[in-house]
């Protein structure tokens, strides 16, 4: 059986997508953050699932045709680089932390597309 072809266009598209969705939720759980006087800590762990969630149904829904696979590849790479980043100032503990969120990433993305594939059919 043939599998369709990875689309790199929205694996890129994908990783805009993820980027301006958490420096969106950033700003407002930033703010709602301050808000609680401290515990903004606590909401961050909500923006960073939300992120990849959000992003992946926005992916799947318009993106032409069936792209599930592409913005899982897209939270990959946004966690790659994160990791690459976050690593020169983490422990190594932190490290082992950081790639179980890819995993997680990867899979939220992966249910978001699949979420927004059926709100695009369902259009």
């Amino acid at each position: 059986m043939a599998t369709a072809k990875l689309e790199w266009k929205w694996v890129g598209l994908s990783v805009l997508i993820f980027l301006v969705v958490q420096v969106v939720l950033s700003v407002v759980f930033g703010v709602f953050g301050l808000l609680t006087l401290g515990f903004g800590f606590l909401l961050f762990l909500i923006v960073k699932p939300l992120t990849y969630l959000l992003g992946g149904i926005a992916t799947g829904y318009f993106s032409p045709g069936i792209t599930i696979r592409e913005p899982a590849v897209g939270a990959v790479i946004v966690s790659v680089v994160g990791i690459i980043f976050d690593a020169s100032r983490s422990s190594g503990g932190a490290i082992l932390w950081m790639i179980i969120s890819g995993v997680v990433a990867f899979f939220l993305a992966l249910a978001g597309a699949q979420i927004g594939e059926r709100m695009q059919r369902n259009r």
